[in-house]
């Protein structure tokens, strides 16, 4: 115990003669009170230990403050403005992060070296980041934009849309729903859909009804994201949509006296046909992808057999279409 208390003494005396030299009021500890509460033993350690290191610049100026959520901050300065700081998780680590930033290696052959703007070495051998330096690096790395977003581990979407197709002679507009898993970045989902087709050189409508599954990649591009998929599917054309077309059809009763013309409506078609084979091909991008609730523009095609027609120019399901979309999207962030 005697020898320590010697040690301590001995040291504080070395600092003190070294800092009156240097002109300098010493060794400065400083710590928040957040720091002082929630680490008092490693404080009362700092002190303690400081101050019997002999290869310690004496002016050194030495903070402890905590930042954030248990986040520890020290800081290590010196008179002319060059300063170095750690950030720590743990009060153990302070001691040794302390001894890195402080003590002096032992003396060694000297070697050429040319410092960097950002760096210079203290008349002690310890080596100090220029402070000005460190800002503006600091700053760079805040401001600079990520070029791209780290992809979800696991997340889920619920998407409603609207849009228009056409192609085959056929012009299509349409209503659909689509829910999507996406696991790392890849995506698989179910997609159901409602169109009614006419026929660009005829009258009639007709309705499809479309079920299809999809599964494809999202790349993160930071306040957007590109979403390419494909799959297969199965559509069935439903009713003939009522129209007010209607046909005359003379009806002849031969009398005596004169001949009479009756108009007949023509009645709608009852046959639904399907279901039949397609394959569905689509990219999205979509607007603010880590929030609940974002918007999406999209474009997407389909290929498969079209069911042939008496009447080249009724209403039908389309060999192939593309169509253009937009719509909302509800889902995890």
């Amino acid at each position: 115990m005697a020898a320590a208390v010697a040690a301590i003494q001995a040291g504080s005396c070395q600092h003190g003669a070294l800092a009156a030299e240097r002109g300098c009021p010493g060794l400065s500890i400083q710590a928040d009170a957040s720091f002082r509460s929630h680490w008092p033993d490693v404080f009362e350690r700092v002190d303690r230990e400081l101050s019997v290191w002999a290869d310690v610049d004496p002016c050194a100026r030495v903070e402890l403050r905590v930042e954030g959520e248990g986040v520890i901050t020290v800081s290590v300065s010196l008179p002319d403005g060059r300063a170095a700081s750690r950030r720590l998780t743990q009060g153990d680590d302070v001691i040794p992060t302390l001894q890195a930033l402080l003590l002096v290696p032992e003396p060694g052959p000297p070697a050429p070296a040319v410092a960097s703007p950002a760096t210079a070495a203290s008349p002690h051998g310890a080596t100090f980041i220029n402070a000005t330096s460190i800002d503006a690096t600091s700053r760079t790395e805040r401001d600079a934009p990520p070029a791209t977003t780290r992809a979800r581990s696991l997340g889920f979407e619920l998407s409603l849309s609207t849009g228009a197709r056409v192609g085959n002679g056929q012009l299509g507009l349409g209503v659909g729903a689509l829910s999507s898993l996406e696991l790392n970045g890849w995506l698989i989902g179910f997609q159901g859909r409602a169109d009614s087709y006419r026929s660009m050189a005829g009258e009639g409508r007709k309705t499809a009804l479309e079920l299809g599954i999809l599964a494809g990649r999202r790349f993160d591009l930071g306040s957007v994201a590109l979403d390419l998929s494909a799959g297969p599917a199965a559509a069935m054309m439903g009713f003939d949509e009522p129209h007010s077309r209607t046909q005359s059809v003379s009806v002849s009763r031969e009398t005596n006296e004169t001949m009479i013309a009756t108009p007949a409506p023509v009645q709608p078609s009852n046959q639904r046909s399907g279901p039949v084979p397609r394959l569905l091909v689509g990219a999205r991008l979509g607007f603010n992808p880590r929030s609940v609730v974002g918007t999406f523009v999209g474009i997407d095609g389909e290929v498969g057999p079209a069911l042939a027609s008496a009447d080249p120019s009724s209403a039908r399901l389309p060999a192939y279409c593309v169509g253009f979309s937009l719509g909302a999207t509800l889902g995890t962030p």
